[in-house]
């Protein structure tokens, strides 16, 4: 009776785990910017290897891990790797409202993480804010209210506008 039990889970989980494919073809989708070669050297996709779900899962996580997309699906049938992607879009400018003084400016985009020319990760608008609150009230000025605007562009770039009331000196 035990042998028979131990039979059945090993076959069971044995054939669980032993899911997988080797990718002979790799076709990318959705992307505009980054080529479809640079797509498979960053999540270290090899044609002739043999992937598991687990794989799978990795790949994804190093294409998400680079901010150059917002979305992405993969699909792994018949020996065919099918990777969907959505490009997040290029910052191309960086504006500044309610701040005159250029030295300003110029320090405060010192420790953004969003910069002109890289992709916008709108997660990171949070932080910025939260950066340029924190230089403004290094500064004195302890009120003062920041709000982010996306302006979207042709050929998915955007602009970012930061409204900026520094308020009174403390």
């Amino acid at each position: 009776k035990k042998i028979i039990v131990f039979l059945i889970l090993f076959f069971t989980f044995y054939n669980v785990n032993s899911y997988s494919e080797v990718v002979n073809k790799v076709e990318v989708q959705g992307n505009n910017r980054i080529s479809s070669e640079t797509i498979m050297i960053f999540g270290d996709i090899v044609i002739g290897n043999n992937y598991e779900e687990s794989d799978v899962s990795l790949l994804i996580k190093k294409l998400y891990e680079t901010n150059y997309f917002s979305n992405i699906s993969v699909e792994l049938i018949n020996n065919k790797l099918t990777i969907v992607v959505e490009e997040n879009p290029i910052v191309y400018s960086i504006i500044f409202k309610g701040e005159s003084a250029k030295k300003h400016m110029e320090k405060i985009k010192e420790f953004l993480l969003v910069r002109e020319k890289s992709s916008y990760v709108s997660n990171n608008i949070k932080h910025d804010i939260g950066q340029i609150k924190s230089f403004y009230r290094q500064r004195g000025f302890y009120f003062v209210k920041i709000d982010a605007e996306i302006e979207k562009l042709e050929k998915n770039r955007v602009n970012i506008l930061y409204l900026i009331d520094a308020g009174e000196k403390a």
